[in-house]
């Protein structure tokens, strides 16, 4: 539910159906604009919809696009009614994800538990505060960010003729294929929703252990600096590789 308007409207309440949908919780968009800090994307079609809710009242089943935290464009149908709360216009709106037409994610296989990372103290704390749609929302936005910063590093390796990191790097994304989204709905991007929290976050963890592993072994400090940015935030590398990850 949101305030009215083309430009002003905020919202007023969401559900967690939606707040999983879009990537959210909903502290990140409790009265925060619609299209500037939400999932809405400003368009022609979301004019003509606005213009129903003014006109009609309600508009039944239209398809739009909205965007997800991680920017990723997601098809969906909304049916929307105008209504009044305690004095003013809110627009009341259903969303229906469109069915996908990517195959269903491979299986994550449970690797062995001394090459996986471990979430740090202070995030693992954090984490076990959270409510379980918060958790599974920030854990799939730190695979997202992970996956998508491995495939740049795997393209840094490449154009710095580092033949074996390089290599590794290309063997870790290439596991990830089966993820990467439609280069329409965002290039160079990756859609994780297929998987369940738990493997979820098995895939985080094994990421994170094995970009340690690289980072151990990586002679090219542009490389090595930018792997660390993506685990060294909430992830420790298990403590046989501690040290060496230290001195590194």
């Amino acid at each position: 539910m949101s305030t009215i308007g083309p430009s002003e409207a905020c919202y007023v309440a969401a559900n967690d159906g939606y707040l999983k949908m879009v990537e959210r919780i909903w502290a990140e968009l409790e009265n925060r604009n619609l299209v500037t800090s939400g999932s809405a994307i400003s368009s022609p079609q979301r004019d003509r919809r606005l213009w129903l809710l003014e006109t009609r009242g309600f508009y039944d089943t239209e398809t739009a696009e909205i965007r997800t935290a991680m920017g990723r464009a997601l098809t969906v149908k909304i049916s929307s009614q105008r209504v009044w709360c305690s004095g003013t216009a809110c627009d009341l709106e259903f969303f229906t994800p469109a069915p996908s037409l990517q195959a269903d994610p491979p299986p994550v296989a449970v690797r062995d538990a001394t090459q996986k990372a471990a979430f740090s103290a202070r995030v693992r704390k954090n984490l076990e505060v959270m409510r379980p749609l918060e958790r599974d929302i920030l854990i799939r936005r730190m695979l997202s960010l992970t996956a998508e910063g491995l495939a740049l590093a795997a393209r840094l390796s490449e154009a710095a003729e580092a033949a074996e990191v390089m290599t590794t790097l290309e063997t870790i994304t290439q596991r990830l294929h089966p993820f990467r989204a439609a280069a329409r709905k965002r290039p160079n991007g990756f859609d994780f929703d297929g998987l369940n929290p738990e493997a979820a976050q098995e895939l985080l963890l094994q990421l994170a252990g094995e970009i340690w592993l690289v980072i151990v072994f990586c002679d090219d400090r542009q490389i090595s600096d930018l792997l660390r940015t993506l685990v060294e935030g909430y992830t420790v590398p298990k403590p046989v590789l501690l040290n060496r990850v230290i001195q590194a």
